[in-house]
């Protein structure tokens, strides 16, 4: 099994063109506005949206995925500026191991440049017509649902397993999802590889999202590219944190609760990781998100085998094996 790094380096070409299409979609005459935009593409991300989108429609189609790579960048683009307004609501000061666009432009900027970058996008998803470009708009309503849910919902320490699951499907699953249904109907596939793929990249999109959480536990923050313990330190609720509430002592969690309102991230980190690994909470995500994973697998399995259906396998599997890789 290869690990992240690998898998990407075997899409190589596809990523790069990707990227050389990101860079031209939102050229501007506007000095500033391109400055700015470029800034935060350059500092890239794995691509996962866009490479999802296009071996969906080589696994759909015989075309050429030059053909589906404006829908792929568009997508690429929806995700960027959903994480400029993340960093925005986090006031995080870093991002992809670079300092953010709000960090370094202001506040203000930062929000121009994520509308710009959401306009961008939907005139992207136009050039595939009007389902795709509702395909596209719903996934961006869901996100911004996802969104609201979460930041309601900051602080509760009573947040059920289920209402965490409602929100990530929103934020990250059912975007997942909307990247394989974009490049499907564009394909013009039949249902049964519509749902196929549709199936496998919500799962995947899941799975994904557990295992994220989990690394902003346990992972480490020079291979991840950002600060760890991040969810925690902004009140977000996640699963190892609703699992290690429902398991740990009372007294112990006051304990925990008590730094946290007061700010002491000294005692926050080393204290919390061994909290939650004593409650099993660390292994209770783990398999849910391996749980996801298997399901995108299995929703694979009406679909025609080629080498771009092997790596959308590849990727399932290596999902959730990033926890190993980078804690």
């Amino acid at each position: 099994m290869r690990n992240i790094v690998d898998w990407e380096l075997g899409l190589h070409g596809k990523v790069d063109e990707v990227n050389r299409r990101l860079i031209e979609i939102i050229h501007t005459d506007q000095a500033d506005l391109y400055e700015m935009s470029r800034y935060t593409v350059d500092a890239g991300g794995k691509r996962f949206r866009p490479l999802l989108t296009i071996l969906a429609y080589e696994v759909s189609c015989d075309l050429p995925y030059t053909n589906i790579l404006d829908l792929a960048a568009g997508y690429e683009l929806i995700h960027t500026a959903s994480l400029i307004h993340d960093d925005i609501i986090d006031n995080s000061s870093t991002r992809r191991g670079k300092p953010t666009l709000n960090n370094i432009y202001g506040l203000n900027h930062a929000i121009v440049v994520g509308d710009y970058l959401f306009a961008k996008a939907y005139e992207m998803g136009s050039r595939y017509g009007p389902v795709v470009s509702k395909i596209m708009a719903d996934a961006s309503s869901r996100l911004a649902e996802g969104q609201t849910l979460e930041a309601v919902n900051l602080g509760n320490m009573h947040l059920t397993e289920e209402t965490y699951l409602e929100i990530i499907s929103n934020k990250t699953a059912h975007f997942f999802e909307a990247c394989a249904m974009g490049a499907t109907t564009a394909a013009g596939a039949g249902e049964t590889i519509s749902s196929s793929l549709r199936d496998f990249a919500f799962n995947l999109g899941m799975a994904f999202q557990v295992t994220d959480d989990i690394l902003d536990i346990v992972g480490d923050s020079s291979k991840l590219g950002k600060p760890v313990f991040v969810d925690i330190k902004h009140n977000a609720i996640t699963l190892p944190i609703i699992h290690t509430l429902r398991k740990a002592d009372p007294a112990v969690t006051k304990e925990i609760l008590d730094a946290l309102k007061r700010g002491d991230d000294s005692s926050i980190d080393s204290r919390f990781k061994e909290l939650m690994v004593t409650t099993g909470a660390i292994d209770y995500s783990f398999q849910v998100a391996k749980s996801y994973s298997q399901k995108a697998l299995k929703a694979l399995r009406l679909a025609q085998r080629s080498p771009d259906l092997d790596l959308l396998m590849e990727l399932a599997m290596i999902v959730v094996e990033r926890i190993e890789e980078l804690s």
